[in-house]
């Protein structure tokens, strides 16, 4: 794509599309430099004992796991704006009684509670795109969408960690996290309301309606197919990210600078990646693309997890990160392309298990 055509494309994606882009950016970076700086408060408050980093990934994922079906049903019956204002709302208060104790068991707890919130959000954020974007300019939309996520990779964890050490706690980085929630519940109140859920009738409880879910994507062939790659790559980052700050320690003999480091070239590979993801997609088609993204998330982990030199580490996680963000516009472009509206929510909520689940695992 020339930037002429670039530009063209991002001025049709619209208003409410950047007002949706810009929330997400602003709700997303407060949440990854929390749980980063987090995780270095709990490792000083434990001695630096790392079962409590797994701890935290359970707290971290696992209300996702509860949450997220949940929320995959409200994106489908409920005003989404609606959905996504109130939880940003109901994050402010939790992430500011953070920095009021030193317990580590209360601190899980509360991080949990943040982390089901953003679960039943996400459904209503990621199903709202195809109703404010174009359907041909939907690859790119995902693309920007999928950078979000980069952005948030890239700036969250050095700028969790360095409030913290500036505040000597976690009081400015909980500060940052509840202002950026309320600019982003802000923000989404300016979107237009949303188009009148469309309701499938298959089931009329809420139970009912998440096995009906399941169902329809175990039955679609394609989307059972995208759906194991997701369950297989979210075994290997649950695999990575709790021995992260351990392996850093231990084995590149590095400090929390290192470990942050390492995770903003995650993020910065993951800038680029939604556009060459955007890129081969156009080119190969989105099917080949996310083939081709698992194989070479294979390969890259298999190398990573041999190495044992800082420099050589950075540059295999930039690669890593420009392969996982690729991934992302292919993926959820072809949910919003080929998924049923009327099971859009519970869709996009049944593929966030299959990162969540197993990174608990």
């Amino acid at each position: 794509m020339s930037a002429t055509n670039f530009r063209t494309s991002l001025r049709e994606l619209g208003v409410p599309y950047q007002l949706l882009f810009v929330s997400g950016v602003l709700s997303d970076i407060g949440g990854f430099s929390t749980v980063t700086a987090l995780q270095v408060h709990v490792s000083r408050l434990t001695g630096g004992n790392a079962a409590y980093m797994g701890l935290i990934s359970v707290a971290t994922l696992l209300p996702m796991v509860i949450a997220a079906p949940i929320g995959g049903v409200w994106a489908e019956k409920y005003n989404r704006r609606t959905v996504m204002v109130a939880n940003d709302l109901l994050r402010i208060p939790l992430v500011l009684l953070m920095a009021t104790t030193q317990s580590v068991w209360m601190l899980l707890v509360v991080h949990a509670a943040i982390c089901a919130c953003t679960a039943l959000f996400m459904p209503s954020r990621q199903s709202l795109i195809p109703e404010v974007v174009p359907s041909e300019h939907l690859l790119l939309a995902n693309s920007l969408s999928g950078g979000v996520i980069s952005i948030v990779h890239m700036l969250g964890p050095p700028l969790g960690v360095f409030l913290y050490r500036a505040t000597g706690g976690l009081l400015g980085v909980a500060i940052i996290e509840a202002i950026a929630y309320l600019s982003s519940a802000l923000l989404l109140l300016r979107l237009p309301s949303p188009a009148a859920p469309t309701k499938s009738g298959a089931a009329s409880n809420l139970f009912g309606e998440i096995q009906a879910g399941f169902r329809y994507v175990v039955r679609e062939p394609d989307l059972r197919q995208i759906f194991t790659i997701l369950l297989t790559a979210g075994f290997a980052m649950g695999l990575l990210m709790p021995l992260l700050l351990p392996f850093v320690q231990t084995v590149l003999h590095g400090t929390e600078r290192e470990y942050a480091s390492l995770i903003f070239w995650f993020g910065l590979g993951g800038m680029v990646g939604p556009f060459v993801g955007h890129a081969l997609g156009q080119r190969f088609g989105l099917g080949w693309t996310l083939l081709l993204c698992a194989l070479t998330e294979a390969l890259l982990l298999t190398i990573w997890s041999r190495i044992e030199h800082y420099p050589l580490s950075v540059a295999l996680l930039v690669l890593w990160g420009i392969e996982v963000f690729a991934l992302i516009p292919c993926y959820t472009s072809y949910l919003h392309t080929y998924a049923r509206r009327d099971y859009m929510g519970r869709t996009f909520a049944l593929f966030d298990q299959a990162v969540y689940a197993p990174q608990i695992l």
